[in-house]
């Protein structure tokens, strides 16, 4: 239970009644104690002699000790639940406990099991290996035998009717050829290291 709040504004309330007592009574008289209880006995005032020379902070001090005296007493007193009473009785903590159960009972599960997987389709390397041999044979057969002169003009008309693009030299832009240049001057030796044919 947080008793904070309350203990605070107890520490006020009996601060501003100290105050306000002080303020108000004559500083030689004892001071009475306040509100005494069936349950707890009154406080015994504490008097200072004359003979030690009772002065204003030796006061003050008896004050202040009495101010705390009253301020145990009134925790003391406040030390029950506070906020509204509960319309009805909470369980104890440990019947709750022995009511529910947070532990499950373990369940065995296999986690070896037969996975469905389609039939694989069997391949012989060897029925593929004769059948590569066999079109390899074929292929060298054909090209083994010489080239008809029908044959070389059907070719020669099939090149000559590809387009013109895929066989011509790429041409250079005049800022291509300015940027060359200048790379060239750049990256290439100086003008006294050059050959002749080169300045």
């Amino acid at each position: 239970m947080d008793l904070g709040p309350l203990v605070v504004l107890g520490l006020i309330w009996l601060a501003l009644n100290a105050i306000r007592k002080a303020g108000g009574r004559p500083s030689g008289k004892p001071r009475t104690p306040s509100r005494p209880t069936a349950s707890t006995p009154p406080p015994r005032p504490r008097s200072l002699t004359t003979t030690t020379g009772a002065d204003a902070t030796q006061r003050e001090g008896k004050r202040l000790e009495d101010l705390l005296r009253d301020l145990g007493r009134t925790l003391d007193q406040a030390s029950g639940p506070t906020g509204r009473t509960p319309d009805r009785r909470l369980p104890p903590a440990e019947e709750v406990e022995e009511r529910e159960s947070l532990e499950v009972t373990p369940e065995a599960r296999s986690l070896e099991t037969d996975s469905r997987r389609a039939e694989r389709a069997l391949v012989d390397q060897d029925d593929e290996a004769e059948k590569l041999v066999a079109r390899r044979i074929a292929a060298a057969a054909a090209n083994a035998a010489p080239r008809t002169r029908a044959e070389h003009q059907a070719f020669d008309a099939r090149i000559r009717q590809e387009p013109a693009d895929q066989t011509a030299t790429r041409a250079y832009t005049a800022k291509q050829l300015r940027d060359a240049v200048v790379w060239r001057e750049i990256l290439g030796p100086p003008v006294s290291l050059r050959d002749e044919g080169e300045r």
